[in-house]
């Protein structure tokens, strides 16, 4: 018996075949959930009218994700704590340490928190998480011009907002 053709589910009936084939590939469920789901998102955000082929512009834009996240990776290899030796762990032999660590930690929130959301996050995106320029660019919708605006008001603002935690 022949198999019926299989219908054109358009591009929300392929996501989670998509999924699927992303996780086979990389063998993270999440990290190939994420990517899908920025890819998604951006073409939601999106007018819809310059983009002909909704499911290839998914799939390709999944693929640059995880493509990034590898050489991220490839660039800041990571061990696990536990594969450590004793000998290389960070000690804190200053008491006072933890308490101004976690006052600086909760002022930089309070300061992110200040700047405007695009700004907030494309210097988060880059700075914090590693993502080039152009890459922020991307997930943002915006030129690269604007995210160099971005990251540099968002430095000027934690540079002044932060100055009294700066040793003299």
């Amino acid at each position: 018996m022949p198999r019926s053709k299989p219908q054109d589910k358009g591009w929300i009936g392929c996501y989670a075949e998509m999924v699927r084939g992303w996780v086979r590939k990389m063998g993270n469920t999440h990290e190939a959930e994420d990517a899908l789901q920025d890819a998604a998102v951006g073409l939601l955000k999106s007018d819809g009218g310059h983009i002909l082929e909704p499911r290839a512009y998914l799939y390709r834009a999944s693929m640059n994700s995880l493509a990034g996240n590898a050489r991220r990776e490839a660039r800041l290899p990571t061990l696990p704590l536990h594969e450590i030796s004793e000998d290389d762990h960070p000690r804190d032999v200053d008491s006072g340490a933890a308490v101004r660590a976690a006052q600086l930690a909760a002022a930089v929130e309070a300061a992110l928190l200040q700047l405007p959301i695009k700004c907030r996050q494309a210097y988060i995106w880059h700075r914090l998480e590693g993502y080039s320029q152009q890459e922020v660019a991307a997930r943002l919708g915006v030129s690269l011009n604007s995210v160099e605006r971005y990251i540099m008001r968002a430095m000027r603002h934690l540079r002044d907002a932060l100055h009294s935690y700066a040793p003299d």
